[in-house]
């Protein structure tokens, strides 16, 4: 870890020298784009009280021009200053997931289901989640795929695919950053870019009727027609407003949609800036996996490449987007530009649009297998899994908690196998029993991925896993503790099939009710769960439950213990063979001052 630490915090000392230096060039094109403009007003207030209409037009055409290069010269700079800046973040923040300190990255929270078969019990999203520990997505797609990926199970030829191009993109760490860093600066506000895709999906209003597709280029030609008769002198200066008195009257009735398609269209602009550049590094790299090789075919059709298709509607909508500019409405009113710029957006979008899902479909996917990459890249003593054909398998050597902090982390070998087998665990009270739970479905969810597993070897079969751990009481829903664990467990059971194994997790099983019927009913559940397309663990303090094993050779029993010496207690979180054969509650109360009496 002290290696890779050591490593990220170099590409942050290159990242800040870089930022310095382009945020000096920025403030000095700012200065200059500040006297360009004045240079602009004072000109046309001189030239104004000297009545000549002839000197006014050609100087407002030049300072607008010199306006312009200046704008898109200073824009590239900030784009690569803020380019650089993501670079340092990226690398701060895989300092700081290698210290388990998760501030302020993305946590995935908006994606957590208390309903879903096991990422609410296995820290999947949320607060020190595994989201955060995986994820590198920034775009709406990325993030999804992510989602996707740590919440569903695939098969096995899909998760050995994941697993090699995730190992050929993992020593490309400059890369990784460049594509991770653009996906930064895309809009993340959900209600931008649903307006975004609105419009994407929206209806034709200015190429559908022929004059509107007409008028601005008989604008421009009436506006300079009327420039030149004023420089040769056949009209007066004073014609020179007559082409906004012509302009206002088209203006305004488009006013409403041309408002609209700004604002729709506002967030689309970053959003396309970055994936321009996202296919573009996509397009231009060599793979050497044919999976890989095959998204890049994904991204070429009709003979062009998806980043100049994209390209071409981000320069579209960043003109269209000056409409926050005064200067831009100086020249909307001369030459029509709404007009101009909603045409060409439209037709672009009756051309291209159909095709952006599935560009964006590419971004997210190889924004998945970056974070795999990554994950992968910044542990690498973690090992990528072996994916059995065997089904009901599940195999580790040194197993850890990928959340929990290598100094602090205890590892412990693991193995259960054969339909219907089950390990039931016993144990002390706070030896490590549901830790250990999360500890193997965790670990499962990183191995279906894709990704590496926090363990020195793995075999593992394909399964859906589930868990019922974190049950409890409701009381919107007037539903208790113990009935929320049963529906659970009800859910477990229709999840069940002869097409799909199960995987279980069940904490402390039937903990909400008395000793009696909880005995009764683990005892019957774990014989039914015998005999069906399941395997799974179990933890509980009923150490008569362990007793099933002696007559059931597919129950198998191990146990975490505590040890007492003194007024101390102490654990070693250690799995072992068998049944519990200590007990430390009456320790525990007494500790915290309850009087146990004998």
């Amino acid at each position: 870890m002290t290696s890779k630490a050591g490593y990220f915090q170099q590409r942050v000392q290159e990242c800040t020298i870089s930022t310095g230096q382009l945020t000096r060039r920025a403030n000095s094109i700012s200065m200059l784009r500040i006297a360009v403009f004045v240079g602009l007003v004072g000109s046309a207030i001189w030239t104004i009280s000297l009545h000549n209409g002839t000197m006014l037009s050609v100087l407002i055409l030049v300072f607008f021009v010199a306006f312009i290069l200046l704008v898109k010269w200073h824009n590239r700079i900030k784009q690569a200053l803020a380019l650089s800046q993501a670079v340092c973040e990226i690398n701060i923040e895989e300092i700081n997931r290698l210290r388990f300190h998760f501030d302020g990255i993305a946590d995935g929270a908006a994606f957590a289901d208390d309903h879903h078969p096991y990422t609410s019990d296995l820290d999947i999203f949320g607060r020190k989640s595994l989201f955060q520990l995986l994820n590198r997505a920034g775009t709406q797609a990325g993030l999804q795929k992510v989602k996707q990926w740590i919440s569903t199970f695939a098969n096995k030829e899909t998760i050995e695919t994941r697993q090699k191009m995730a190992q050929e993109l993992m020593p490309m760490v400059a890369w990784r950053q460049h594509l991770q860093a653009h996906a930064r600066h895309t809009s993340t506000q959900k209600n931008k870019l649903q307006a975004f895709e609105g419009w994407l999906h929206g209806s034709d209003f200015i190429s559908g009727k022929a004059i509107y597709r007409s008028i601005t280029y008989l604008m421009t030609i009436a506006t300079l027609a009327i420039f030149a008769a004023i420089f040769m002198g056949y009209l007066p200066g004073t014609f020179f407003f007559l082409p906004f008195f012509i302009s206002a009257f088209f203006l305004y009735k488009i006013h409403d949609y041309s408002r609209k398609s700004y604002e729709m269209t506002e967030a689309g602009v970053k959003l396309l800036s970055a994936a321009e550049q996202m296919l573009l590094a996509i397009e231009k790299q060599e793979f050497a996996h044919a999976q890989l090789g095959q998204l890049q075919h994904r991204l070429t059709s009709r003979n062009l490449l998806a980043s100049q298709k994209i390209g071409e509607l981000r320069k579209i909508l960043e003109w269209l987007n000056l409409r926050g500019n005064q200067i831009y409405h100086i020249f909307n009113g001369l030459f029509l530009l709404d007009y101009l710029f909603l045409y060409r957006a439209e037709r672009w979008r009756t051309d291209f649009g159909a095709e952006v899902p599935a560009w964006f479909e590419v971004i997210g996917e190889m924004e998945a297998l970056c974070s795999v990459a990554a994950f992968a890249f910044a542990h690498d003593e973690y090992v990528f899994p072996s994916i059995s054909e065997q089904p009901y398998t599940y195999r580790c050597i040194d197993l850890g908690h990928p959340l929990i902090a290598p100094q602090q982390r205890i590892s412990n070998s693991f193995e259960l196998k054969g339909r219907g087998s089950t390990a039931v665990i016993t144990g002390s009270n706070m030896a490590g029993k549901s830790t250990f739970l999360r500890t193997v479905g965790i670990n499962a969810v990183l191995a279906f991925a894709g990704a590496p597993v926090c363990a020195t070897e793995m075999t593992i079969s394909v399964f859906q896993v589930f868990s019922s751990m974190r049950t409890k009481d409701n009381l919107e829903e007037n539903i208790s503790s113990f009935y929320a664990e049963l529906l659970r467990l009800k859910m477990l059971l229709e999840q069940i099939n002869e097409e799909r194994t199960v995987f279980y997790l069940l904490d402390e099983i039937l903990k909400g009710t008395n000793s009696v019927d909880r005995h009764i009913g683990a005892q019957s559940l774990l014989l039914q769960l015998n005999n069906m397309n399941v395997f799974g663990l179990v933890s509980t303090h009923d150490l008569e439950l362990g007793k099933l094993g002696i007559e059931n050779e597919s129950i198998s029993n191990y146990n975490f213990s505590s040890e007492i010496m003194g007024e101390e207690i102490f654990f070693d979180y250690k799995l072992r063979p068998g049944i519990c054969q200590s007990t430390n509650a009456s320790q525990l109360m007494a500790k915290i001052g309850i009087n146990i009496k004998p």
